[in-house]
Parts: structure tokens; C-alpha cells; sequence
């Protein structure tokens, strides 16, 4: 029997009913993707460009600071006034070795003329400089990004005032930092995080990385925003007109830029499979699943916490921190490749910090210690032993006619000859010594626990081991001697930390002392000064 129009008309009402029951789920999720998830995944976009500009930052600041302490430490070196011209000369040279991302290191007189520059003609009047100026007021120096004069090639000066003993000011250390050294550390804290930024001068010019696509314009948005000290927050339209999420962040106190854009589409196309879930089963998702849902969301809830303080910690510059506990077995497998990919990149980036200290405090030549290594372990080394009622010396070590050898047999035989000796002392010294390339030839080494007795001893071990040393190069067999200078110190009463940094700028003068009455009366010997521990500067 047909059905009358009446139940007819019945039967479509309920249709349209379950049809409307199905699709408006499924129109509420497309709805508030469109009116509330796109905001909230350009506020999400936003947070990331943040963190990724800030863990930037922690890199160039403290890259930038690393730099000025080096040249700080250079100027502290009381050698820097005493040395005659072309030794200075040498001496800045071999710095400039160790240190690639020097463009150029200079030692400036009182009076503001150039001095010991291995790289162009001394005498050079500097006094109207910036860095000039502040080293005379007694303040480190950091210049924006400049074209070298001699080099051609773009850098920021970094400079330190030297003074004499009597804290009277006798000039400074300039140097010349590369930016290409700051461009390869930014693209390597960028392959570490998978972040993408540029470092801008205050005008919107680019300074790293320099492979980027060019820097920013007065009329660009987020330029704009930066120099009023806007927030930059929503979306809004790059030079090219494209829409765009960015950000940035000033460094080294308004010097620098740091900025960062994401395309809006991209941001987008990222989260573009959530609408999967409204198109294919809202309806299952809002009318069965939603306990199902609520229990997937809380064991998804802790181990996410977990892992967002933690990223946090790092955020703030604690690289230390320990990992979060692995998330229980049963969690699902998303949050475990998560949890597995997050602690390969804070392992990736640890490494990446490791191996930077490391190469700062390494000669890269002989593979020992260098200056910087001696200055900030040789201290706390020295207080130890000095603090335990023990004795320490010092050896310092210079190969006799060195630079025969280079001009006879060339400089690839001279370092040849030095990675030979710094590999023949590795194995004479004990693992409690400090052994350190101080500069060219001239080798120290920091020994806790010994006194005046066993350095002579230790030094005469040495000078006969060097003595029978042969070095095959090129067909030819190189033999030399060395000539060491010791002085020992007794403990005095008590010695804070600048202390031992005196005692120990102290122990290495009267080593050297005696490393030139070695040579002057013959080379090839070893001489001794005592230190008597009423001497001893006691802070």
C-alpha cells in the first residue's frame, strides 16, 4: 500500500532530522577550526618563532661575550708590555692561529698608535676610535658590524684596556671578530633546533647567516614594529605581500636583531589534517567516542607537560637539566617518537655546546690545552693544593732555535716538531698536571703537589727526553733541545680565588724569568726560582 502524502512528507522530516543530527557536528568542527583554531595556531606559530629566537639569542650573546673575554684575557697578560715589537708581532700572530674567528688582534699604546699588528704596518693613529675612548674610561668595548680597512671583510671590534701593575692605563686589545664565524654558529644552532632566523643590524641590514635571503627596510612591518618596540603579534603582510606570523628579539642591549617570519599558509598547511577529524566522524567523535577521547587526552596530558617544562628549562639557558622520565609503555606511539625525537635534539644541541667549549680551550695544532684552558682551570687547581698545605710549581717550556727549523725544513716541519714534543710530554706528565700550549714555541705546564725538588727533577726528565726526541720530515731526521724555566711556591695562610689567579699570573713571570736565564746562559737547560710564600699576593 502507497504511503500518503501526510507520512510521506513524515518520512522526509526524519531524514533531514538525522541528516542535521550527523552534519552539524561535523559543521560546528569546521566552524571552529575556521573562527578559532586557525587564531590559535598563529598564536602557536608565534610561540614557537619565540623560543627559537630566545634559544638564538642565548647563542649569540654568549658566543659574543665568549669572544670580548678572550680578548679581556689577552689584555691581562703582562707580557703585552714588556715584549719587544716583532715577539708581539709573533705572539698576536699565534693567538690568531688558535682563535679563526679573529679577523685581526692589535695591541693600541696610551697614546692611541697601533702596535704588534701581524697584519699591517704599526704606528697607526686610533685614538679617535670608539673602542678607544671606552677602553681609557676602563670599559669593554662592542662595536655594531663594520667593513675592515684592511680585510675588506665585515666585522664588529671587541676590545679590553690594558693596565700596569699599578692599575694605570697603558692601552688595550683590539680585535676584529669575523661574521662569517658568527654566520657558521648560527646556521649551526639552526640545524640543531630546526629553527629558522636572521641576525639584522638596527637599519634591517643582514649580518647572519649570510647564505639568507636578505634583511628588512624601514616600511616593512616587522622592522617597523622592532624599532617602535611593538609586540608583533597576528598576521600581517611581509614586503613581498605575502601574509606571514613574526617576531623578534633585540641583542646585546638594542645592538642587534633578531627577527623571524613563518608564511600563514604554511602554518596552516601543517594543521590542515585536524579537519580529517570533522569530516570524517564529528558525530562519532562528539556522540560515542568522547570518553574514549577524554581518557586519550589525559595520558597524553602528563607526559606533554613533562615535556614542555623541560623545553622551558632549556629555553632559559639550563642545558643541564636531566630529561624527563620516559612515559609509561602503554602510551600511545606518537608521544613515544615524540619523546625519543625531543631527546635527540637536546642531545644533538648538548653535543653541539660541548664541542665549542671544548675547541675554545683546545690548541688546535698539538691537542693540548692552550692560554685559555691554563687561565680558567690553572686557578681552581692552584687553590686546591695551595688550600691542602701542598706545594705547586711551574714549568715554563721554549724549544731552543725554533725558528731555524721552520726556516730550514719550512713551517709543515715545525709542526711536525711541536705536535711531536706536546705528544712526547703527554706521556711524561702526570694526570693532575696542566699542560698548555702558551703561544708558538713556548709550552707551561701547572704542577699541583710538587715542589721546587720535584719540578727540577721533572723538568730535567723532560730536557733528556727532548734531547734524544728525532722527528722523521720529508726523508730527514729533526733533533732539538728545549729550555725550561721552573719556579715553586709553598702555600701561603689563606687564598681566595683572585688570589690564586695572581699567584698563578706570579708563578708564571718567575718561570719565565728563569725560562730566559736558561737560555741566555747556553739553551738547552733547565733553571729553577723560588717563590717564597710572603710574596705571594694574598687577596
Amino acid at each position: 500500500m502507497m504511503a500518503s502524502p501526510r507520512s510521506y512528507s513524515l518520512v522526509r522530516r526524519l531524514r533531514a532530522m538525522l541528516w542535521a543530527m550527523l552534519l552539524l557536528p561535523v559543521a560546528a568542527g569546521i566552524g571552529f577550526f575556521t573562527v578559532h583554531s586557525s587564531r590559535a595556531l598563529q598564536r602557536e606559530a608565534l610561540d614557537d618563532l619565540t623560543a627559537i629566537l630566545r634559544l638564538q639569542q642565548q647563542f649569540v650573546e654568549h658566543w659574543t661575550l665568549e669572544r670580548s673575554a678572550d680578548i679581556g684575557l689577552l689584555a691581562s697578560d703582562p707580557r703585552i708590555l714588556t715584549l719587544p715589537e716583532p715577539r708581539l708581532r709573533a705572539m698576536f700572530r699565534t693567538v690568531l692561529d688558535e682563535s679563526p674567528a679573529f679577523n685581526i688582534i692589535v695591541y693600541v699604546d696610551q697614546d692611541g698608535r697601533t702596535r704588534g699588528d701581524p697584519k699591517g704596518p704599526s704606528g697607526v693613529d686610533v685614538s679617535d676610535r670608539d673602542y678607544f675612548k671606552a677602553a681609557r674610561d676602563g670599559r669593554e668595548f662592542v662595536s655594531d658590524v663594520i667593513t675592515s680597512r684592511l680585510t675588506g671583510k665585515r666585522e664588529f671590534i671587541v676590545s679590553s684596556p690594558v693596565r700596569d701593575g699599578q692599575g694605570r692605563f697603558r692601552g688595550l686589545i683590539m680585535g676584529g671578530v669575523s661574521t662569517e664565524a658568527l654566520s657558521t654558529l648560527m646556521r649551526t644552532v639552526q640545524d640543531e633546533t630546526s629553527g629558522n632566523a636572521v641576525l639584522l643590524r638596527a637599519s634591517g641590514e643582514l649580518l647572519a647567516p649570510l647564505d639568507a635571503d636578505g634583511g628588512l627596510k624601514p616600511g616593512d612591518v616587522l622592522l617597523d614594529r622592532a624599532t617602535a618596540r611593538e609586540p608583533s603579534s597576528g598576521v600581517y603582510r611581509n614586503a613581498q605581500g605575502e601574509r606571514v606570523v613574526g617576531t623578534y628579539l633585540w641583542c646585546l642591549d638594542g645592538r642587534w636583531l633578531l627577527a623571524a617570519e613563518r608564511l600563514e599558509t604554511d602554518v596552516i598547511r601543517v594543521h590542515a589534517g585536524v579537519l580529517a577529524v570533522p569530516l570524517a566522524g564529528a558525530a562519532l567523535v562528539f556522540l560515542v567516542f568522547g570518553p574514549a577521547l577524554l581518557r586519550l587526552a589525559r595520558s597524553l596530558d602528563a607526559p606533554l607537560k613533562q615535556l614542555e617544562e623541560h623545553a622551558r628549562q632549556i629555553e632559559q639557558g639550563n642545558f643541564e637539566v636531566a630529561c624527563p622520565p620516559l612515559p609509561v609503555a602503554d602510551a600511545p606511539e606518537e608521544v613515544l617518537r615524540l619523546d625519543q625525537a625531543y631527546r635527540l635534539m637536546v642531545a644533538r644541541v648538548r653535543s653541539a655546546l660541548d664541542a665549542l667549549r671544548e675547541a675554545s680551550l683546545t690548541d688546535a695544532l698539538t691537542g693540548v690545552g692552550n692560554r685559555k684552558r691554563l687561565f680558567s682551570e690553572g686557578p681552581r687547581l692552584l687553590d686546591a693544593s695551595l688550600r691542602g698545605g701542598r706545594p705547586t710549581s711551574v714549568l715554563m717550556l721554549d724549544l731552543d732555535h725554533f725558528k731555524l727549523v721552520n726556516d730550514a725544513h719550512g713551517h709543515a716541519a715545525g709542526d711536525a716538531v711541536l705536535a711531536a714534543f706536546a705528544g712526547l710530554l703527554r706521556g711524561l706528565l702526570r694526570q693532575s698536571d696542566l699542560f698548555a700550549r702558551y703561544g708558538g714555541e713556548e709550552f707551561a705546564v701547572l704542577a699541583p703537589n710538587a715542589g721546587a725538588r720535584q719540578a727540577v727533577e721533572l723538568a730535567e726528565r723532560i730536557r733528556q727526553a727532548v734531547e734524544r726526541l728525532e722527528v722523521p720530515v720529508n726523508g730527514e731526521t729533526l733533533r732539538f733541545t728545549v729550555s725550561i724555566g721552573a719556579a715553586s711556591l709553598e702555600p701561603p695562610a689563606t687564598v681566595h680565588a683572585q688570589g690564586a689567579v695572581a699567584i698563578l699570573e706570579a708563578l708564571l713571570g718567575r718561570a719565565d724569568e728563569a725560562l730566559y736565564a736558561a737560555k741566555a746562559t747556553g739553551r738547552n737547560r733547565v733553571e729553577c726560582r723560588s717563590m717564597a710564600s710572603g710574596s705571594a699576593p694574598v687577596l
